[in-house]
């Protein structure tokens, strides 16, 4: 299966104008610019290129070096890779990635949103979190005593990231699965019409109204040797995150001014505006307004006369010798907040010997009630009797709970007697056991007037119990068991409230280069390889590592859609060793190649790292990349790789390069494969 792929994704307009001008003036005394108009034509300057610079043979080809073109290679082996970037001179390879300050989106349980830093999360994901406290003794796995940083991976991966659903346009949660330091690369700043901010390389891709392009492809960008912009010659609209409300209060400056003026909180103007304290607070960022602080959590709320929040003061009360329990005394308030503000400081706190202080009920003993079983379940069903209900009961709050909750409530009370007439088994999946939920087979929504019927009430385990009513199969599972009303009759099902968060387009108003960066960039559990940066939908990287090889141990994908395979026929190389690679020796290196990659699964189930599993990968595995050149090095790389004893997938690479090579500077390009195509020799 040959899928090689390239394809242009930027270039210099008019090359040979750009060669040609550079050249004269290395010879001319006047300022080239000035003289434009009589520059030649493309294909006129292509001549006197050849002409002049390289049938003449002067040796002075840096001219050559000014026009750039960059390509997207695609499905090439790993090997040749290796291969082509051996010796390479003045051409550059790359992945996608983004700047370190790009804040990546989660959502937490609550519904709310959590961003943090790519950067941070690559620090947390390699090195894990700090520990706030210092270990006093050696680790479980020998680690020696001191502060430490623990593994978060686990946690991190468990985290719900927000991605793109592309079929549907709905954002659903996705998972992570690396994160990598992509190094230092140009990096850009795209600016949006809402005022959303993106920094990225040039190659990274991002979900336009078009689909999937490269950064620079979508927006048409042309920059210089410089890495800065010259023109945007393309206009492009992003997908991005968030819910499209023009006339909202909240983006009018001056009202978002008069709620913050009055002493709201994001929370308390969120409810007027019904959204989210998120949104609340972009708006007032955006507007350089100042919220009132809302409610504190954490090491900022005082309790007591608040004493233990001084340094000084907990000082002192150590340096006395007194201990967790006096302190807390002194200052009001609870051990555990002596221990966090000790542990805040970094101090120390005074422990007292072992064995100082006897237990409260050492020697004391507890007391049983010599009663019958009749007599207590006499006890029992008093305390039911005169048990204050309603209004009598102490914990009356006025009524505030819905018929929906005393449903839930009698549910969940006679639960036990509907699983022991199921004899604890559910009616779904037959296992017996385990947490058991009792369901009805006539849903509260389609008839309320029996949701106390006890006769409708059956025995499900909690997983069939969730799977049934979140893909709406009440009324399948109700006919296995005659329910007292025929789902026919039933009500409808009401939707859900609240509304699915949908991409939208924003159109990108401004590119700007920002410099060298220290760049990243994640890789995104399947089905959707996307997450959302700085509230835009990007891609993911998309490594020859990961879930593709997953996909293949499962059948998902073909393995030759992963991993190149040489199709048969007779071979030789450059050290003239010549075989016949059969069809047998295929199959059976396919599947080897199928052998690894459930190897590779086997290996990240158990709980391996991903870079650790990584080594049971075959080589020749399928990889994307970027490559950058100009003129003088793209004819280099195509002498030595277009050599009849070249790696024949190298030669492939560089017949394909070569078409998009006469298409940019046609002239060069004819002169090229008439006196140097294939023949071994340097280019100038």
């Amino acid at each position: 299966m040959n899928k090689f792929r390239v394809e242009v994704l930027r270039s210099t307009p008019n090359p040979q104008q750009t060669i040609w001008s550079a050249m004269h003036q290395d010879y001319c005394e006047e300022f080239v610019w000035e003289q434009q108009s009589n520059f030649p034509d493309e294909q006129k300057a292509g001549e006197l290129i050849i002409k002049h610079l390289l049938a003449g043979g002067r040796g002075h080809y840096g001219p050559l070096e000014h026009p750039q073109i960059v390509f997207n290679v695609g499905y090439f082996p790993h090997s040749m890779m290796q291969q082509i970037r051996t010796h390479r001179v003045g051409v550059s390879f790359d992945v996608q990635c983004l700047a370190g300050d790009t804040e990546v989106t989660f959502v937490q349980a609550s519904g709310s949103l959590r961003k943090i830093k790519i950067s941070d999360l690559h620090d947390l994901w390699h090195n894990g979190e700090k520990a706030v406290r210092e270990r006093k003794i050696r680790g479980r796995k020998g680690e020696q005593p001191g502060f430490y940083r623990r593994d978060c991976k686990t946690r991190l991966r468990k985290m719900s990231l927000r991605v793109l659903n592309e079929d549907t346009g709905n954002f659903e949660i996705g998972h992570l699965q690396d994160v990598m330091n992509s190094g230092e690369q140009p990096v850009y700043r795209l600016t949006l019409a809402d005022g959303k901010t993106l920094d990225c390389t040039v190659n990274h891709r991002l979900y336009t109204t078009q689909g999937w392009q490269r950064m620079g492809e979508a927006l048409g960008l042309v920059t210089d040797t410089d890495h800065q912009v010259l023109a945007v010659t393309k206009t492009c609209e992003v997908m991005t995150n968030g819910v499209v409300r023009p006339d909202a209060l909240y983006s009018q400056q001056s009202w978002l001014a008069a709620q913050v003026k009055q002493g709201l909180t994001a929370r308390q103007i969120a409810n007027i505006c019904d959204c989210s304290p998120d949104v609340i607070r972009h708006w007032a960022k955006k507007f350089q307004l100042k919220l009132p602080a809302g409610h504190q959590r954490g090491l900022k709320t005082v309790v007591g006369n608040g004493r233990y929040r001084n340094r000084a003061w907990l000082e002192q009360q150590l340096e006395q010798g007194l201990h967790t329990d006096e302190i807390a005394a002194l200052a009001n308030c609870s051990i555990e907040a002596v221990k966090k503000w000790t542990y805040h400081y970094g101090l120390q706190l005074n422990k007292r010997p072992s064995g100082t202080k006897q237990p409260w009920n050492k020697g004391l003993t507890g007391y049983r009630l010599a009663l019958s079983e009749t007599a207590m379940e006499t006890r029992r069903r008093n305390a039911r009797r005169f048990t204050k209900r309603g209004a009598d009961s102490h914990f009356w709050r006025g009524g505030t709970a819905t018929e929906r909750q005393h449903i839930g409530a009698w549910t969940r009370q006679i639960a036990p007697q509907v699983h022991a007439k199921f004899n604890y088994i559910c009616q779904s999946c037959g296992q017996q056991g385990g947490q058991l939920q009792a369901h009805h087979l006539v849903p509260v929504f389609a008839d309320q007037s029996l949701a106390y019927e006890f006769e409708n009430l059956v025995s499900l385990c909690q997983s069939c119990h969730q799977y049934l009513h979140h893909n709406h199969l009440e009324a399948d599972f109700a006919q296995q068991f005659q329910p007292i009303r025929e789902p026919k009759t039933w009500a409808a099902k009401p939707k859900p409230k609240g509304r699915r968060l949908k991409a939208h387009p924003v159109k990108v108003v401004a590119v700007e280069y920002l410099g060298i960066q220290p760049t990243y960039d994640l890789e995104v559990q399947g089905p959707w390889h996307n997450f959302v940066a700085n509230g835009v939908v990007v891609h993911n990287s998309f490594r020859y590592t990961g879930q593709r090889i997953i996909d293949v141990a499962e059948g998902k994908r073909d393995v030759e859609e992963v991993f190149y395979l040489r199709p048969v026929g007779k071979y030789d190389n450059r050290q003239g060793k010549k075989y016949f690679y059969s069809e047998e020796q295929r199959q059976a290196d396919k599947e080897w190649c199928l052998a690894a990659c459930d190897r590779y699964r086997q290996r990240i189930e158990e709980g391996l790292a991903e870079e650790h599993a990584r080594s049971l990968i075959p080589f020749d595995a399928r990889q994307h990349f970027v490559m950058s050149c100009n003129v003088r090095s793209l004819m280099h790389l195509l002498d030595l790789r277009w050599k009849k004893d070249a790696q024949l997938e190298a030669q492939q690479l560089c017949e394909l390069l070569f078409v998009h090579f006469e298409t940019w500077c046609p002239e060069i390009a004819a002169w090229y494969h008439k006196n140097r195509a294939q023949k071994a020799r340097l280019s100038p």
